[in-house]
């Protein structure tokens, strides 16, 4: 019996959610190095390698899987790598995980991660574009959002139990242990999922990774929606890997223990899942190109209130921001991504995905500069400079084309 396709994307969406949240690059993962006696620059650092390593990688990925016409092994075999990357931290943590040794622990555990996650992710935009048809490419992204957040709201809750009940580091233990698991429960929808092969008529894919890079340039000149694209994720980028920060400037202004990360977790999680009945409406009106500026004003407040709250409220005021970081991340995940796959036209959406990501050098590189730039200018100048960054980009984000590719009503 033939299943939905759909179904094996949402089934690894909700377990990837579970995974996902132990492991929280804006909450979680901040706290675990600060806890640890690393720096904003250390978190900084983790940032960029959770979130734009994969990004800069991807071109090269995309070269070696564009000529593969069958992507669900390659999928398959990246996953079970991250499961093994999570194991192994879990592992390592408790064996050796006694102060600073945690933060080379967690940081070769996760570049193992995040480069295997960009291998994956090629793969898996290319069968999302395969599988699932154009005319419910809008409805299966806001759903498999909506999905997802239930998935973090179930794991929230695990998480902030698991750091409040558990003396440190042995929390964090449970949490890369539990994410492995998940992760690997995870890859069941994929193992269900049927691939079809290309037609017998279709134009089979040449060349390799130096033929993938020597395209970019071409590609990125010639279709102007991937340029555009790629422009306003360089500026969204800015605001948007800084929000780790947000928990950084908690512990210097707070006493933060486990147990209220894992109500920071918790709480962005609640922020998502009221973000996406928005997100689910304002698609249906403006596409994502909506999304996207909303989600620049969201981000442009977000910062001056971090700095004002701080300041001079409880700490009860200021774990309600993270309300508005679940928002920004639910619509980051939902536009960018969506509109990467409406853009890409079949054959080549590997190749895009590629591009993108090594075109996206803002998310690759922005935590580092950040980390660096809060030792040394402080969090008001960075803050107050990645707000003004976010009004300024609500300008090219106006300029998107506003076709069928973005908007399918």
């Amino acid at each position: 019996m033939r299943i939905d396709p759909r179904n094996a994307f949402y089934w690894h969406a909700f377990f990837l959610a579970v995974t996902t949240s132990f492991t929280e690059v804006n909450t979680v993962m901040p706290a675990l190095i600060l806890e640890a006696g690393g720096t904003e620059v250390a978190v900084g650092v983790l940032t960029a390698i959770m979130l734009g390593l994969p990004l800069i990688t991807q071109l090269v990925f995309a070269g070696f899987l564009h000529t593969r016409e069958r992507k669900k092994p390659y999928l398959l075999l990246a996953i079970n790598l991250r499961v093994l990357a999570l194991a192994a931290a879990a592992v390592g943590i408790a064996l050796y995980g006694t102060g600073t040794m945690i933060i080379p622990i967690v940081f070769a555990a996760m570049t193992v991660f995040a480069l295997s996650g960009a291998f994956a992710g090629v793969s898996y935009t290319d069968l999302v574009g395969n599988l699932v048809r154009t005319a419910n490419r809008r409805a299966f992204f806001v759903r498999r959002q909506v999905i997802t957040t239930l998935g973090l709201l179930a794991s929230a809750i695990a998480t902030r139990f698991l750091l409040g009940a558990a003396a440190f580091p042995d929390g964090y233990v449970l949490l890369f242990a539990m994410a492995a698991a998940f992760l690997f429960v995870a890859t069941g929808g994929f193992w269900a999922l049927r691939e079809p092969p290309l037609p017998e008529d279709a134009v089979r894919p040449t060349g390799g990774v130096m033929a993938a890079i020597r395209q970019a340039p071409s590609m990125f000149r010639t279709d102007p929606n991937l340029r555009s694209l790629i422009v306003v994720a360089n500026l969204v980028a800015l605001g948007f890997t800084s929000i780790p920060l947000v928990t950084a400037l908690a512990h210097r202004s707070y006493e933060l223990d486990s147990a209220t990360v894992g109500t920071f977790v918790l709480i962005q999680i609640g922020g998502m899942l009221a973000a996406n009945v928005v997100w689910n409406r304002l698609v249906r009106r403006g596409g994502f190109r909506l999304v996207l500026q909303v989600e620049l004003v969201l981000i442009a407040a977000l910062f001056p209130l971090a700095l004002l709250v701080a300041a001079v409220a409880p700490l009860w005021t200021y774990a309600l921001l993270y309300l508005v970081t679940g928002a920004v991340i639910s619509a980051q995940k939902i536009a960018i991504e969506g509109a990467l796959v409406q853009i890409s036209p079949d054959g080549k959406r590997a190749l895009y995905a590629g591009v993108f990501g090594a075109a996206n050098l803002g998310a690759a590189f922005m935590p580092l500069l950040t980390g660096v730039l809060v030792g040394v200018l402080g969090f008001p100048a960075v803050f107050l400079g990645a707000a003004a960054v976010a009004l300024l980009a609500l300008r090219p984000v106006r300029t998107l084309a506003c076709g069928e590719w973005f908007r399918e009503a």
